[in-house]
């Protein structure tokens, strides 16, 4: 099978790369060998390689105090437009949209899929996935699905998982500025949730949250990074006011994979953990 990854050098689409590698053909083109957003390159790159599903991981916004670009949404449209209108019929595709869609400037607890489009998302980010998962909700061979925090090898320094392992590494505090319940989704079960629907395809509908059952708050995240490690890390808190909490229901998912094991955030965290602390 000839699978083509977009987006091959983003935390996703690394990850999934090295995963499905030793088992698919996988071309891997880069944003700038591969612009997603021009149709005459997509339908070009169509013509010369023979693709038989498609991983679109290539994005644009959505980075955590970044503000988004004025076009994050005509982006991220145009680049699902284009794929969608040069692929083989017979080419199944998935995508990824966000917990975001949801609208995350209000908590957003165990939320289910048939909330989309009940809140409209205030940032562009939000609204062009939003609208993605609306533009292919009723198609066979696309696949949405949805993350809200995934972790894990390769992730940017920023992110919460990283900078608490890095501080405690450095034997330095770990601050909180606001303690938030999330979904961390294991990078490694994210892989194998994508090989799943890769392999055997999907049953019902077509979107779906990717989010293990458990949540956690990111103080509880430092705690467990402290009973990892030999230091003991200080948990400071800028503020006691708890942020909005950013979790899916994962039912749906679960009808889909019901034998699915999520690593536990222990055990997920302790790999981590020593994979930051080799390199």
């Amino acid at each position: 099978m000839n699978i083509l990854i977009t987006g091959s050098g983003g935390f996703i689409g690394k990850n999934l790369l090295k995963y499905l590698e030793g088992e698919f053909n996988i071309l891997h083109p880069r944003s700038y060998e591969l612009d997603c957003t021009n149709f005459d390159a997509v339908q070009k790159y169509f013509k010369e390689n023979n693709i038989d599903f498609i991983i679109h991981c290539g994005t644009v916004g959505g980075i955590r105090g970044v503000e988004d670009k004025s076009t994050t949404v005509d982006e991220n449209l145009k680049m699902v437009d284009n794929l969608l209108k040069n692929k083989r019929k017979d080419t199944k595709m998935i995508l990824f949209g966000s917990g975001a869609m949801y609208d995350k400037s209000r908590p957003i607890k165990k939320i289910k899929e048939d909330e989309l489009g009940k809140c409209i998302p205030q940032d562009l980010y939000g609204k062009s996935k939003m609208l993605i998962a609306d533009k292919i909700k009723d198609r066979e061979d696309v696949l949405c699905l949805n993350i809200f925090a995934c972790y894990g090898y390769g992730e940017k320094e920023s992110r919460f998982p990283t900078y608490a392992i890095t501080q405690n590494l450095k034997h330095q505090p770990i601050e909180i500025n606001k303690n938030v319940v999330f979904d961390y989704l294991f990078v490694e079960d994210m892989c194998k949730i994508i090989r799943h629907f890769v392999t055997k395809g999907w049953k019902g509908k077509n979107i779906i949250n990717i989010t293990p059952t458990e949540s956690i708050k990111l103080s509880e995240i430092s705690e467990i990074v402290n009973e990892i490690s030999d230091y003991k890390s200080e948990i400071k808190f800028k503020t006691n006011e708890l942020g909005n909490e950013y979790t899916g229901d994962n039912a749906r998912l679960l009808s889909e994979i019901p034998d699915f094991h999520f690593t536990s955030y222990r055990d997920g965290l302790k790999k981590f953990y020593d994979y930051l602390k080799n390199i």
